[in-house]
């Protein structure tokens, strides 16, 4: 019988390398999207990439409840366990500040991503067998932001507490769970930027560029890895620097 991971948000993005990863590791996979055919269509793919595991999509959205528990007694039916969990799932929150964002903005933002990962991990653990673990997806704005993003920190540092509190309680069950600190990432969203915007960015990092999904996606299996048997309530940074660098970053500094 084949480890199970199930990953929200993954019909593309970090969240597919994240699943292409555990496939290749010979899991077989849940993908989430808020948009059934999607998830259906990344399952699809990932499924005539690794023949020998088995891959579905199921339609959630993370900022309801109803939808979440729907999705994992889709999982229960389906697989009947669940090995690992991924809460990748997010809403970006950009361009709302203190000034402009409304009870809906707050709602949005906080129910997606504090809610949906709070719930799916009560959903997850009810099909978790000893061994089994949970990677949150975090982020460098938990810690250090900019404006306009005040309720997307708002709900990583949610998440931050909340990776502590659960590796407590679920500690008597075998079931680990640990944060992973995520900076910049390059996604579809980098894509349609142009490269000036993109050099910009990138010399604000001192490992010189962003994240790609695969180097994400190998920290996350890191955390969830058989081999990590005492690893818990801890935060692993992927962040290119980010989190011990006052900005603006100078690459330069060290020449006269």
């Amino acid at each position: 019988m084949n480890r199970v991971v199930l990953v929200t948000g993954a019909a593309k993005n970090t969240g597919l390398a994240i699943i292409q990863r555990f496939a290749k590791e010979g899991y077989d996979a849940v993908i989430t999207s808020r948009r059934l055919e999607e998830a259906q269509e990344a399952a699809a793919k990932v499924n005539q990439e690794y023949p020998n595991v088995r891959v579905i999509g199921v339609q959630m959205d993370p900022a309801s409840v109803e939808s979440i528990r729907a999705a994992f007694a889709v999982v229960k039916e389906e697989f009947g366990h669940l090995n690992a969990y991924v809460s990748n799932a997010a809403h970006l929150g950009v361009d709302l500040s203190l000034f402009n964002s409304t009870e809906e903005d707050w709602d949005a933002v906080m129910n997606a991503n504090a809610k949906g990962s709070f719930f799916g991990c009560q959903e997850a653990v009810k099909l978790m067998p000893p061994g089994s673990a949970i990677c949150l997806i975090g982020s460098v704005h938990a810690d250090a932001t900019i404006p306009g993003r005040v309720l997307y920190c708002a709900s990583k540092g949610a998440i931050a507490s909340m990776n502590h509190a659960l590796a407590i309680e679920l500690g008597h069950l075998g079931i680990r769970i640990n944060n992973l600190v995520a900076g910049a990432i390059h996604t579809n969203r980098w894509d349609g930027q142009d490269e000036a915007t993109t050099a910009k960015r990138r010399a604000n990092y001192p490992a010189g560029r962003e994240s790609f999904g695969e180097e994400i996606a190998s920290g996350v299996y890191f955390l969830c890895s058989e081999e990590q048997k005492t690893l818990t309530g801890s935060e692993l940074r992927i962040d290119s620097g980010v989190s011990c660098c006052i900005l603006p970053y100078n690459k330069e500094w060290n020449k006269k």
